[in-house]
């Protein structure tokens, strides 16, 4: 088994990939956010301009997204339980993938996630048609949802991380469902 100080890079950089996202400076006329749904008219125009198939997809993707950050909690609370079915059902390719492999290395090292982050999410773009995407920027906020080691109850968050980063995400229709495909997390983008 690895020691507490040793597997401390492996999860800086792990956290730093997955846990801690950062915010970007969004559009100056945002779509809507998962806290503040609706369309806000930029300052030259008294009108939005997104049509009403945007202003749905975009408001189902940030439903998604929160459901995927829902499981994503839940399986990190306790990395020895399978997976919740909701992560498999909210997400695909390089998000579901990560996802559970931040699973698998939380379980090696004996670490869990407790508490949760906060969001303040927003849609940055909305592609329409036949495989619609959506994408979603996070300023994703840890600082209640931190790294502990199981044995000793020991924070097993490396010094010097921001709680603050950004965490570009796209969302898209999978089996009939909007599903989260990629989530990246930039540490080095505090918010």
């Amino acid at each position: 088994m690895i020691s507490g100080h040793a597997c401390r890079p492996v999860l800086a950089a792990l956290l730093g990939a997955i846990v801690l996202v950062g915010c970007t400076e969004g559009p100056q006329d945002p779509l809507p956010t998962s806290t503040s749904p609706g369309i806000r008219p930029s300052a030259s125009s008294a009108t939005p301009t997104v049509s009403t198939t945007t202003l749905t997809e975009s408001v189902e993707a940030l439903a998604a997204y929160d459901r995927f950050w829902a499981a994503k909690v839940a399986s990190q609370a306790d990395p020895t339980k399978e997976p919740p079915k909701a992560l498999r059902a909210n997400a695909i390719d390089k998000a579901l993938s990560d996802a559970l492999a931040t699973v698998l290395l939380l379980r090696r090292n004996g670490v869990e996630m407790r508490g949760e982050p906060t969001h303040e999410t927003s849609v940055v773009s909305v592609a329409a048609g036949a495989r619609p995407e959506v994408a979603i920027t996070d300023c994703l906020d840890s600082t209640g949802w931190l790294p502990v080691f199981v044995a000793t109850g020991d924070s097993a968050l490396a010094p010097g991380q921001s709680p603050r980063v950004v965490v570009e995400s796209v969302a898209t229709v999978f089996d009939g469902r909007w599903v989260i495909k990629t989530s990246t997390a930039f540490r080095d983008r505090s918010c």
